[in-house]
């Protein structure tokens, strides 16, 4: 990993998602993009000046500034860039820093300042998570920093799958964690276990990584049994795909869900975008080696 880049707002939300973009960047030895995103209209504590492109200047001079500032109240060897945004929609402008520097994640709150803000920011996150051609980490509110000793995959068993399955532990290989591939079935369903065997093998072949156990389970609340499940033992981190595909099983297991979890859990979401895997993934799968599902 080479990049990672982290958009805020200068919320508290946002300042303790920070603190977990600069431990991946230190455990990665990578380079933060330290990204605001504002709207030019709202801004009214820059000198008055009739030239808007003057005006826009100054806005972004000096929330680079802020940026800067903000970094530097921490002690890393971590490399930092800034890049202030101007856009009246937040989430056009972090795909535009995405697009710039390229990065290999991103990092955000999922709280904002205000009320207003929080809504604002809410439907950011999702919005991004849509959008993103790389990982979006969303950070709760109330998470706990800690390194990512163990990690719960909520999974469907596809070979998109796959591709996630290798960004994330590529991502994560620093701290070696112990994985948990979670697939809950909403009914008894004999291609669970034969999806969940085949793609033990997939991991085998593809992957080659040997921390990683395999659970599948029955419910008709998948969201309910999801909470519960992390509940019961300590994860520090969830991972989903935000699904492409609008099929039944993709409605009953992620329709919502990833929005849901965001808001919910009290650890950080990893989300991979289905349609860039996909894209990126499909090199890697042969035709054969697909379960039809």
């Amino acid at each position: 990993m080479e990049k990672i880049l982290f958009a805020t707002d200068f919320s508290s939300n946002a300042d303790k998602a920070f603190k977990f973009a600069l431990h991946i960047a230190e455990k990665r030895k990578a380079d933060l993009v330290m990204v605001h995103v504002f709207d030019i209209k709202t801004v009214w504590t820059y000198p008055y000046t009739n030239d808007p492109f003057e005006m826009k200047t100054q806005a972004m001079s000096s929330w680079e500034r802020s940026l800067q500032e903000f970094f530097e109240h921490y002690d890393t060897e971590v490399k930092a860039r800034y890049m202030a945004v101007e856009d009246p929609s937040v989430v056009k402008g972090i795909l535009t820093a995405i697009e710039r520097h390229k990065p290999q994640l991103v990092v955000v709150g999922t709280k904002g300042k205000s009320v207003l803000k929080e809504v604002l920011l809410g439907g950011t996150t999702k919005a991004l998570v849509k959008r993103s051609p790389v990982p979006v980490l969303a950070v709760p509110q109330y998470a706990e920093l800690k390194d990512y000793d163990k990690v719960l995959y909520a999974s469907d068993f596809r070979e998109v799958d796959l591709e996630a399955m290798k960004q994330m532990i590529d991502l994560l290989k620093p701290n070696q964690p112990d994985i948990r591939v979670l697939h809950i079935s909403t009914d008894n369903d004999y291609k669970s276990v034969e999806k969940m065997e085949w793609f033990k093998e997939m991991i085998r072949e593809k992957i080659g990584y040997e921390n990683i156990t395999f659970e599948l389970m029955l419910s008709g609340n998948i969201f309910d049994t999801l909470n519960k499940y992390m509940s019961e033992d300590d994860y520090d981190m969830l991972v989903m795909l935000e699904k492409e595909r609008s099929g039944i099983i993709d409605k009953l297991f992620h329709q919502g869900l990833v929005s849901k979890m965001e808001f919910r859990t009290w650890i950080p979401l990893l989300s991979f975008n289905e349609h860039f895997l996909s894209v990126s993934g499909k090199k890697d799968v042969k035709e054969h080696d697909i379960i039809e599902h």
